[in-house]
């Protein structure tokens, strides 16, 4: 079965392209979810003082290991 050209570019247009990168949609909505998570993070203080202490705990130990001191 033989389709004429006007097929056979309705075909083509139809089928979805090969996306290369992220657009800039993908861009702002990511951009929009991590400023409403670091709002969330600075305005609750039961998980501001959390991550705040995993944090230190991190450099403490990675100082500990810098200077050969480890504690535990």
């Amino acid at each position: 079965m033989k389709l004429d050209k006007a097929a056979v570019a309705r075909i083509k247009n139809a089928t979805p392209k090969k996306q290369k990168g992220a657009s800039s949609l993908e861009y702002i909505m990511l951009a929009a979810v991590v400023i409403v998570i670091l709002l969330f993070v600075s305005t609750n203080e039961e998980v501001l003082e959390s991550v705040s202490g995993a944090f230190s705990d991190v450099f403490d130990a990675a100082s500990g290991v810098a200077t050969g001191v480890i504690e535990e």
